[in-house]
């Protein structure tokens, strides 16, 4: 069976700036998000950078939003996995993305959405109907990467009232990107 890191050194060459990470981890928080999702395989997701030839993840998590070496972060899921989404877009298109991804954490000092994030789930794995309040200031990984995604039509969102986007919808509402695993 190939190890993450195999499986990243594998997968390096074709792993390019714009592209999307979702990654399946094993700690408790990964399992939370899984179980409530309807088990679903992915917990996390980010977006590759690249500076100089060197891959960079940028995404939000307790950290806030900003920049980690790709390979630390993929190594880090040591008994995880994780799988690239590819746009079909051009080159330029993705640039002219990314950067409007990047200027918007410019000039917001973001936090990790752990409230809403909870309340997402518990209404996801229960039924419920809690309010989600959008802060400006606060993101969950997947809803900080939506408007990436949503411009470069890699999915489509159904997202409904008092529910988040979640890692594991980027898969159920894939529009125009694929895979590579």
């Amino acid at each position: 069976m190939e190890t993450i890191k195999e499986k990243y050194i594998r997968l390096r060459p074709q792993i390019k700036q714009g592209d999307l990470i979702l990654f399946r981890g094993k700690k408790i928080l990964a399992r939370l998000i899984q179980q409530s999702d309807d088990n679903a395989y992915y917990n996390h997701i980010g977006v590759v950078g690249e500076i100089a030839g060197s891959l960079f993840i940028i995404d939000s998590n307790k950290h806030g939003v900003k920049p980690d070496r790709l390979s630390d972060r993929v190594f880090s899921y040591e008994k995880g996995d994780f799988t690239i989404l590819k746009s079909n877009c051009s080159t330029q298109k993705i640039k002219s993305a990314l950067s409007k991804l990047l200027k918007k954490a410019d000039y917001v000092k973001y936090k990790y959405d752990f409230f809403n994030g909870a309340k997402a789930m518990l209404n996801r794995f229960f039924k419920t109907n809690f309010k989600i309040k959008i802060n400006p200031y606060r993101e969950i990984c997947s809803m900080f990467i939506l408007p990436y995604a949503l411009e470069l039509d890699i999915v489509y969102t159904v997202v409904e009232d008092n529910k988040l986007f979640f890692p594991q919808d980027y898969i159920r509402f894939l529009k125009n990107g694929y895979l590579i695993n």
